[in-house]
């Protein structure tokens, strides 16, 4: 019996002594990096960060606000379209649908919308209405035979649609800041107001408003998608905070008001028309909005955002492990 426990010994102290060569061959572990402790506060910011963010209740309010009055305009078209006449009926699929689109909104919102979706769609709700609005005004007042309330009424209601669904499809792709909605939607009213002051004091002289007023159209629809335009370009270099947004309309308002003096110069007779005050009203409004958005954040917040913060900052910078390397880590606020 020794002699067998002696021998089982040798042989396990054989195999230790051949696997000791073969061991000795293997490469150590690679050191491993740990990620740095975070500042208090700071979350790493990921692709996977931004898409799992959801929708604000302010942002989704918008889009029930905006879905309602989609129904809304889709049963006055109905309305037009067969031309009911007795309240009775009449009333029945404008109530109809401006409660089942915020409806039909509440489910889509379940779950929630990630953050810039419904913003989105309600712009796009906004401007698309805006957009056929726009035409079909122009049309009614330049063409020989108008389309009347129906056809104002079917292009409202086709623009909304159109610009509805092309707000979903932006915003599932994008999911672009609610503040590029809301500059795109404000952008789109300063320049219809602007457009149509411009082509209204630009008008002929010597004629009344029913013949000066396809000026008015034809300058209102071109600064429509001249304030789209715009506004979506400059998006593409800046995200405007909400309190800068509303230092804009403030500014634009305050142009607006400060230009009303000029109309007291044509009160003698021999002075142009009033309406050529219309050209400075504009300009003022136009560099108010430019001033607003520029000098606005320095003069600080008007209670839309608890801080004053501009367009970005930078709130941590830590070194990232990666394979085969290491990397720079960067997160902070865009808007």
């Amino acid at each position: 019996m020794f002699r067998a426990v002696a021998c089982a010994m040798c042989c396990c102290a054989a195999a230790t002594f051949v696997d000791l060569p073969a061991a000795a061959q293997q490469q150590p572990p690679a050191p491993t990096w740990a990620q740095p402790p975070l500042p208090p506060g700071a979350m790493p910011i990921t692709r996977s960060s931004y898409s799992s963010r959801t929708a604000s209740s302010f942002e989704v309010g918008t889009l029930y606000v905006a879905s309602a009055a989609y129904g809304i305009g889709l049963g006055i078209w109905i309305d037009a379209e067969l031309g009911l006449e007795d309240p009775g009926v009449l009333l029945i699929p404008p109530t109809l649908l401006g409660v089942g689109a915020p409806v039909g909104a509440y489910f889509l919102n379940r779950p929630r919308l990630p953050r810039g979706v419904p913003g989105a769609i309600a712009a796009g709700l906004a401007i698309g209405a805006g957009e056929g609005l726009g035409i079909a005004s122009l049309q009614m007042v330049t063409a020989d035979d108008p389309w009347g309330f129906v056809g104002l009424s079917r292009a409202t209601a086709i623009g909304a649609t159109v610009g509805g669904v092309g707000g979903f499809v932006l915003g599932v792709v994008q999911e672009p800041s609610p503040n590029i909605s809301a500059f795109a939607t404000s952008g789109v009213v300063w320049g219809t107001l602007i457009g149509s002051a411009l082509g209204l004091g630009a008008s002929e002289e010597g004629v009344g408003f029913s013949d000066s007023n396809d000026w008015m159209a034809r300058g209102g629809l071109i600064g429509f998608n001249a304030g789209l335009v715009l506004t979506m370009g400059l998006s593409t270099a800046f995200v405007p905070t909400l309190d800068q947004l509303s230092w804009m309309w403030l500014g634009g308002g305050i142009g607006a008001v400060a230009s009303l003096p000029v109309y007291l110069l044509y009160i003698r007779d021999d002075a142009p028309p009033a309406k050529r005050g219309l050209l400075f009203s504009a300009t003022a409004t136009t560099l108010g909005i430019v001033a607003g958005g520029v000098f606005g954040p320095e003069l600080g917040g008007v209670g839309w955002e608890r801080d004053g913060q501009g367009f970005a900052s930078v709130d941590y910078v830590t070194p990232l492990p990666l394979p085969g390397g290491v990397g720079l880590q960067i997160g902070g606020t865009l808007f």
